[in-house]
């Protein structure tokens, strides 16, 4: 009997410790590296050796309890870093990462699908956008959600985009759902599905113009457990509560990575605790792998030498103008014209992001100037279509056309500018019924004055040659680069 008493305790005890079981998970969680992917002394760490994947590579190694590790995207911000590479870096240093999921940022989407495209195809994981679309499709090779077991825990994970409110010409057939329609949807879903935790990448930020932001899609949206936010540009991290939904903003430049602490009911799968950590990547506490470190360094020094490669002097600054022809404007679509030697080039202003500077010009500059990937096409239309491509130019805000090759009169009339007449640099006047051969950029074939008055041609041939490669052979050769003339290229009729 006695025996049997001390087996029957022995028992309940057995009950009583399986009831309380705790499941442990670690969530990891990076965002808006912004081209800082190496280690370098950090001002807010004391000057300490930190960030980088090479560091977070040797600070996984360590983790003793199971963990899932995110990427909330926006790779390039505004480092040279990250601008040259066109982030080529991302599938190159995490490679040997294990990354759970990444997501996009609309900043990822910068030089366009396709250059985003071939950075997503060549990384070891997932991407999860659900409510982004190409022509009605979820763009390949994206996600919109990813499911994940880990020690009996079935996490449910998709990601949220902001609307694309930049220069949407530069994305031709790419869409924003609603976010927030989107993500009831998704976490109905999921729960369908029997997932124990939903975590939503999300890049909508703190504020937006459309009131799409992180705060309401905790709100009204039932069933997020975890939002982790990207896409705000903060060096600090940040975490709120709203309602159940916890959301987490890791800080960006990876100079630390975020730590979500979960401990799950081993039986019932509720989550019991939640801790938020800011985990810094100091070098002197992790040490960095050093196959990273060197594939880094080489990028660094292959960056250094790109960023400070001489193109030409500049004895006086060139400047850009949004509302007019201005003399960097000419002196950029002038470049175009020499080299394709056809009746006329035209640049759209918004595309010239920055002034040429005072003094010894290097490909960084250019690269300010210029950010895009874009290529030239050969367009032949008749002169109508010519004549009314161009007033509809005129007409765009903010995105005056910047041309060569030819002279346009117009009208400033109260409904709006109306050409008069354009003339040829070789003083032929374009005729309706003539045909002229005219050198555009892709960008504004695909509507980068606000209007597709351009594909109205009757030909196009695409050179598959980038504007900024023309751009600054054309400098290189001109050695030192004085400012054009610039006033004579429009003439208004008052």
């Amino acid at each position: 009997m006695r025996r049997f008493g001390w087996v029957f305790l022995i028992s309940i005890l057995a009950l009583g410790c399986a009831r309380e079981e705790r499941v442990n998970l670690d969530v990891f969680f990076t965002a808006d590296t912004q081209g800082f992917y190496f280690s370098r002394p950090e001002p807010h760490l004391d000057n300490q050796e930190a960030g980088g994947y090479g560091i977070l590579k040797n600070f996984l190694q360590g983790r003793t309890t199971p963990y899932l590790l995110f990427d909330g995207g926006n790779w390039f911000g505004s480092s040279a870093e990250g601008t040259l590479s066109k982030g080529s870096y991302v599938p190159l240093l995490t490679k040997d990462i294990a990354f759970t999921a990444g997501t996009l940022t609309d900043k990822d989407l910068i030089y366009g699908w396709p250059v985003a495209r071939n950075i997503v195809k060549e990384l070891n994981y997932p991407l999860v956008v659900a409510n982004l679309r190409l022509e009605n499709q979820i763009p390949w090779p994206l996600h919109d959600y990813q499911i994940r077991t880990v020690e009996g825990i079935k996490i449910g994970i998709f990601g949220i985009m902001a609307a694309l409110e930049q220069d949407r010409s530069r994305l031709p057939g790419l869409s924003t759902l609603d976010p927030i329609e989107t993500a009831k949807q998704m976490a109905a879903m999921l729960q369908e599905k029997g997932v124990d935790y939903i975590i939503v990448l999300s890049t909508l930020g703190l504020s937006s113009s459309t009131g799409h932001t992180n705060a309401a899609l905790a709100a009204e949206v039932e069933g997020i457990d975890l939002i982790l936010s990207s896409n705000q540009d903060n060096d600090a991290p940040e975490t709120e509560q709203i309602n159940n939904t916890w959301i987490v903003y890791p800080g960006s430049k990876l100079d630390s990575v975020g730590k979500i602490a979960l401990q799950f009911d081993a039986k019932t799968h509720q989550l019991k605790d939640f801790t938020f950590t800011d985990e810094p990547l100091l070098k002197s506490t992790y040490g960095e792998d050093a196959d990273i470190a060197q594939q880094a360094e080489e990028l660094l020094s292959q960056t250094r030498r790109n960023m400070k490669r001489f193109i030409a002097n500049v004895p006086q600054e060139i400047t850009t103008d949004l509302k007019a022809q201005s003399a960097l404007g000419t002196l950029l679509s002038q470049c175009l014209h020499s080299w394709a030697k056809l009746d006329g080039a035209i640049l759209n202003a918004a595309s010239i992001r920055s002034s040429l500077p005072q003094g010894d010009l290097t490909e960084f500059d250019l690269y300010k100037s210029y950010p895009y990937a874009d290529n030239i096409t050969y367009i032949t239309l008749k002169g109508s279509a010519f004549i009314k491509a161009v007033q509809a130019s005129l007409n765009a805000e903010d995105n005056f056309p910047q041309i060569a090759g030819f002279f346009v009169l117009y009208a400033d009339t109260p409904s709006g500018k109306k050409v008069i007449r354009i003339t040829l640099d070789n003083g032929r006047i374009v005729r309706p019924q003539d045909t002229y051969r005219i050198a555009v950029t892709d960008h504004i074939l695909a509507g980068g004055f606000d209007h597709d008055e351009f594909i109205n041609a009757l030909e196009f041939k695409s050179t598959f040659v980038e504007a900024r490669q023309i751009m600054r052979s054309c400098l290189v050769r001109k050695k030192t680069i004085t400012v054009p003339d610039f006033h004579t290229r429009w003439k208004v009729v008052k």
